[in-house]
């Protein structure tokens, strides 16, 4: 990867977090609705999963000597006509969510929690592939 150690060092510590999640063996929605301590971790680490991405896409437009966009959203997308991302529409289920707990942080849906905890880990590995694919 072309880009400073700060890049990698956040996707290591994106892994890291996606590691963390994992280890909670959160198997069923009832382990999110039984237990405040793990839902209000796992809306956390998934923040900060997102703040990462957001965070790395900042980044590497500074390095690329290019103005940021008006949001995360737009970020991505720079990143896309960079070619850095293949199809930044992948990640903006993402940008939405972080959007959406850190402004309507007063009722978070675990089924959206739990369905990100299962499905979606993988969208940011792919990103990080992405950007060490660059």
């Amino acid at each position: 990867m072309k880009y400073n150690g700060v890049i990698d060092k956040k996707l290591k510590l994106l892994e890291k977090k996606l590691c963390e999640i994992e280890s909670w063996e959160i198997t069923k929605l009832s382990d999110l609705q039984q237990s405040s301590l793990v839902s209000n971790a796992l809306e956390r680490g998934l923040q900060v999963a997102v703040e990462i991405m957001i965070d790395v896409t900042e980044r590497i437009l500074a390095r690329e000597k290019q103005p940021p966009g008006d949001g995360a959203a737009a970020n991505m997308h720079k990143l896309g006509e960079l070619g850095v991302l293949k199809d930044p529409e992948v990640y903006m289920d993402m940008v939405r969510f972080r959007n959406f707990i850190v402004h309507r942080y007063e009722y978070i849906d675990l089924d959206i929690l739990y369905d990100i905890s299962k499905n979606k880990l993988n969208c940011f590995r792919e990103f990080a592939k992405e950007i060490y694919s660059y």
